[in-house]
Order: structure tokens, then C-alpha cells, then sequence
């Protein structure tokens, strides 16, 4: 994917990488359609991407313990807990809230799931406000 470096116009360059991913995304749906999704040609221009566990468990045990350290150092773990908990409690209210409504879109960031639920919400009041008129 090529990522654009003159951010001029931001929204130009969105759109464009959602037309490329939509291209990605169609060429795989026709070869999973086809059964070819695994041939060696088609699976040859991919690099496989290799996780290791070990490092990521790492990454996340250090990067709490150190969240930990400096809300201990500065005296503000109850703001850091407190903070944890409203986050918590706003993405789990905004992924109920997406399930109820039916909606497949269940991504993590709590503003973009809830400015949805809103939306998915105020259009279904109008649709039934408009069929009661």
C-alpha cells in the first residue's frame, strides 16, 4: 500500500486508500470465490507476517508496569484507575450498543462506534417517524 506524503489534501488521500484496499479486498474475494485463494502464484506476491508471542507479551507487561510506575512516582494511580475504568466502560457501552442495533461494525474506537450507534439510531427514529406520517 502505498502511503501518500503530501497531506495537502487529507481526505482525497482517505478515499484513495479506501478505493485501493476496496481493490485488495475485491481481488481476494474473487480468488476465495474462485478456490484459488491459496495458490502458489497468487499467495507468492504476499509477505507472511511472523508474530512472536514472547515480544508482545513484553511490550504489554512493560508498558503497564511503567503506566503503574509513573501513576505511582507522581501520585495519580487513582486518576490513572479512574481513567481505565471510564475507557473501559465507554467501549463496552459503545460495543452493546452496536450489537443491539445489529450493526457488523464492532471496531475498538469507542467515538467512531458510538458517532454510529447515534447515527444508526436517529435514522431508524426517522425511518419510523416517516412510515407513522
Amino acid at each position: 500500500m502505498d502511503i501518500a506524503q503530501d497531506i495537502s489534501d487529507p481526505k482525497a488521500i482517505f478515499l484513495e486508500n479506501y478505493k485501493e484496499k476496496d481493490n485488495i479486498l475485491k481481488k481476494w474475494d474473487e480468488h476465495l470465490q474462485a478456490g484459488t485463494a491459496n495458490c502458489d502464484s497468487w499467495m507468492a506476491q504476499f509477505a507472511p507476517i511472523e508474530s512472536n508471542r514472547l515480544e508482545y507479551i513484553l511490550y504489554q507487561s512493560s508498558h503497564a508496569l511503567l503506566m503503574l510506575f509513573l501513576g505511582v512516582l507522581f501520585e495519580g494511580l487513582n486518576e490513572l484507575v479512574m481513567a481505565f475504568s471510564v475507557l473501559f466502560l465507554l467501549v463496552t457501552a459503545c460495543h452493546t450498543i452496536g450489537s443491539t442495533l445489529n450493526s457488523t461494525s464492532m471496531e475498538s474506537v469507542p467515538f467512531e462506534t458510538g458517532i454510529k450507534a447515534i447515527v444508526a439510531c436517529w435514522l431508524k427514529a426517522k425511518s419510523h417517524k416517516q412510515k407513522s406520517n
